[in-house]
């Protein structure tokens, strides 16, 4: 038995069942909070009224793994230190090391945290009228980019080498009417399920079923 869609908006009532329920299952497959369909608590800004979002991304934990090693590095590199002093007393004292483990633990904390916001507040919006990119590059820098869906003319995607492929991880490549490649969403999950979400909603688009 169906579960109830109750976030559907109406204009996608009488769309294709089987658009819909592709939107769920990706949204369902996902981890991390990656993916979610038809979201009502989610806005952004020039949004319109009639405007319905279909469905929000975020890039694959993957793409974070540099920061999480540098947050590594921070946190191992004192503690190393630590043990070289025991047998070169010259490097520093023991008492120096601890309070540079303490300084290590409050710098991974802010760097962790840092990394965490990059990841939520750096989103793909995909609505019923176009696709907007935010990206949070810093606490002080974003960056917020759209393209109307019916300008776009071709969607692309490709895995990111042998990590991509085996995490099924990649990029969709997005061009517009009078331009070559506008967008890149990066690093997303189940890129080619994207690339078919994204062309059935251009199709619908283009025949005015929404």
């Amino acid at each position: 038995m169906d579960k109830p869609k109750r976030n559907i908006p109406k204009k996608f009532q009488k769309s294709n069942r089987s658009f819909i329920d592709r939107v769920y299952l990706e949204s369902e497959k996902s981890s991390l909070n990656n993916m979610s369909a038809f979201p009502k608590d989610i806005s952004f800004y020039g949004k319109d009224s009639d405007e319905d979002i279909v469905l929000v991304v975020r890039a694959h934990w993957i793409a974070y793994l540099p920061d999480f090693f540098i947050i590594l590095l921070v946190l191992l590199s004192p503690i190393l230190l630590l043990f070289l002093s025991r047998s070169y007393p010259l490097i520093g004292t023991q008492v120096l090391y601890i309070g540079m483990i303490i300084l290590s633990i409050g710098v991974a904390f802010t760097l962790l945290l840092s990394t965490l916001l990059k990841w939520y507040y750096t989103v793909n919006i995909i609505t019923d009228q176009r696709i907007v990119v935010i990206k949070m590059d810093n606490a002080f820098h974003h960056s917020y980019a759209e393209a109307q869906l019916e300008k776009t003319e071709d969607m692309t995607h490709h895995h990111l080498g042998f990590i991509g492929t085996f995490f099924d991880v990649g990029d969709v490549q997005i061009d517009t009417a009078g331009h070559g490649v506008d967008f890149v969403l990066r690093m997303l999950p189940r890129p080619r399920e994207m690339q078919d979400i994204l062309n059935d909603l251009l199709e619908m688009k283009q025949k005015g079923d929404i």
